[in-house]
């Protein structure tokens, strides 16, 4: 009858040691997101490599759109005037009222297959001041400098004469993008 009491009193002992457990997985877990947290918010995301990819293809197709060049650049092989604002009617809005100033340039020059050294259409839109940057970091990138692309693709008009178009994007926003 001695043994039969001794197995009846519950042992706590047991329980406080995996209440220690516990603690510490629910510890850990707690520092597991923490740290997810602050690595995925704590520094920025630099996307102006992405933007401007975006940017040029936008221009482009704008531009040329499935090999044929704009109408309104180019009509029965003769340059249109007034084409000073034709990147506004590509819907691109290069002004944000949280910067003072423009974030983004963009230049379109169209040439003539047989002469690559004269454009025969030069549009530019934007601040021009990050340009002088692209040229310091054309063979090594900058983190604070502003992220450059320039693409180059053929094109016909309306007439089947033959055109290199430059594209030339520019986005710097530096201060949202690049950790300092």
């Amino acid at each position: 009858m001695g043994t039969n009491k001794m197995n009846l009193i519950p042992n706590k002992r047991g329980d406080k040691v995996l209440s220690v457990y516990w603690f510490a997985i629910l510890l850990i877990v707690a520092g597991g997101i923490f740290a997810m947290v602050y690595v995925f918010y704590g520094t920025p995301y630099d996307v102006r490599e992405i933007e401007t990819r975006v940017l040029t293809n936008q221009i482009a197709d704008c531009v040329s759109y499935g090999g044929k060049i704009n109408s309104n650049l180019i009509l029965n092989g003769v340059v249109k005037e007034g084409n000073e604002n034709f990147l506004d009617q590509c819907h691109l809005n290069f002004n944000s009222p949280e910067w003072a100033d423009e974030q983004y340039y963009a230049e379109v020059n169209l040439y003539k297959l047989e002469n690559l050294n004269t454009p025969v259409l030069d549009i530019k839109k934007g601040n021009n001041n990050w340009v002088a940057d692209c040229n310091i970091q054309e063979n090594k990138k900058q983190g604070t400098l502003p992220t450059c692309l320039r693409k180059s693709f053929y094109s016909l008009d309306d007439k089947n004469n033959q055109y290199i178009i430059k594209i030339l994007s520019v986005v710097r926003k530096a201060e949202q993008n690049v950790k300092i």
